[in-house]
C-alpha cells in the first residue's frame, strides 16, 4: 500500500470520527429514567403540540410489551413527562418508542433503549465450608515444619 493511499484512508477515518463527534439535535427525543425499581419516568420533547401520542415499552430480552401502550397528551411545547409502573427487576432492559398519529397512520416519532440499574437480589448459593481442607493443609504444613526442625537439630548434633 502506498503512502498516498494510507494518507487518504487516514483522512477519511478522521472525517468519520469528526462527523460522529458533532452534536446532532433530533426533532424528537425520548428519555427513560428511574429513581425506584418499580417505575420508569418517560420524558419526551419535540413532539407535536397538544396531541395524544402513544408510548410503547418492550422488554429487550423477550421483545414482548411490558405494559399496554400508554396514551399521553403532549403540552403546548410538544413535551410530556409520564411515570409508568414497570418492575425493573423483571425487565432490566427496555426499548421504548413514541408513536404519533399523522393522517390516520401511526408514525414513530422517537425511539430509545434503557438499561436499568435495578438488579434482582438473587440469594447466594451455599457452596459448603472449606474448613476440612484448610485443617488438613495446616496439619500437613505443621508436619513438614516438625520434620525440618528435627532434621536441622540432627545435622547440628552430628557436626
Amino acid at each position: 500500500m502506498s503512502a498516498k493511499s494510507v494518507l487518504k484512508t487516514l483522512a477519511l477515518l478522521v472525517a468519520l470520527v469528526l462527523a460522529g463527534a458533532l452534536p446532532v439535535r433530533a426533532a424528537e427525543s425520548l428519555v427513560l429514567t428511574c429513581s425506584v425499581c418499580t417505575n420508569v419516568v418517560a420524558t419526551g420533547k419535540g413532539l407535536p403540540a397538544n396531541q395524544t401520542v402513544r408510548l410503547n415499552l418492550l422488554d429487550l430480552q423477550s421483545g414482548q410489551p411490558v405494559v399496554q401502550p400508554v396514551a399521553i397528551t403532549t403540552d403546548a411545547a410538544g413535551s410530556f413527562v409520564r411515570r409508568v409502573n414497570v418492575d425493573l427487576t423483571k425487565h432490566p432492559s427496555l426499548e421504548s418508542s413514541v408513536w404519533t398519529p399523522q393522517n390516520g397512520t401511526l408514525v414513530i416519532a422517537a425511539h430509545s433503549r434503557f438499561l436499568s440499574p435495578c438488579k434482582p437480589k438473587a440469594p447466594l448459593a451455599f457452596t459448603g465450608s472449606n474448613g476440612g481442607l484448610e485443617l488438613l493443609a495446616g496439619l500437613l504444613l505443621l508436619g513438614v515444619g516438625v520434620v525440618l526442625v528435627r532434621a536441622g537439630r540432627t545435622s547440628a548434633l552430628h557436626r
